[in-house]
């Protein structure tokens, strides 16, 4: 039998804590227009170091690797308090079938902005 900590919907549990590590605006827009409160935390990785060659698998490594650092910072944290729901996620593009993540510098801007075939110049 599976335990719930609410039979509620989720926005109305009082019972459960929300952390969400993202900084997409939309994301945090979707959730707080559904109702729901949450907190936004940070996770201090290096993205760059986390390498896979399938963007499904870079994706799923990258948010686990996110959802790891702040499991790390909760545990500092006094154990009274709520159960919580931690939510993280990434995203890439592939291009040419070559995984592209956010630029770090203008010039990489540059160069993927050339090279992606969805824009013209």
């Amino acid at each position: 039998p599976s335990t719930s900590i609410c039979s509620k919907p989720l926005a109305s549990c009082d019972s459960l804590k929300i952390i969400i590590r993202s900084s997409s605006p939309a994301r945090r827009a979707i959730l707080s227009d559904m109702g729901y409160e949450f907190t936004v935390m940070s996770a201090d990785i290096d993205e760059k170091a986390i390498r896979r060659e399938k963007p499904e698998e870079l994706v799923k490594a990258l948010a686990e690797a996110k959802a790891d650092a702040i499991q790390l910072n909760l545990r500092n944290r006094d154990s009274r308090d709520l159960p919580t729901l931690l939510i993280t996620s990434d995203q890439v593009k592939v291009s040419k079938g070559m995984i592209r993540e956010r630029p770090t510098s203008t010039e990489e801007a540059r160069e993927f902005i050339k090279g992606n075939e969805a824009f013209e110049f």
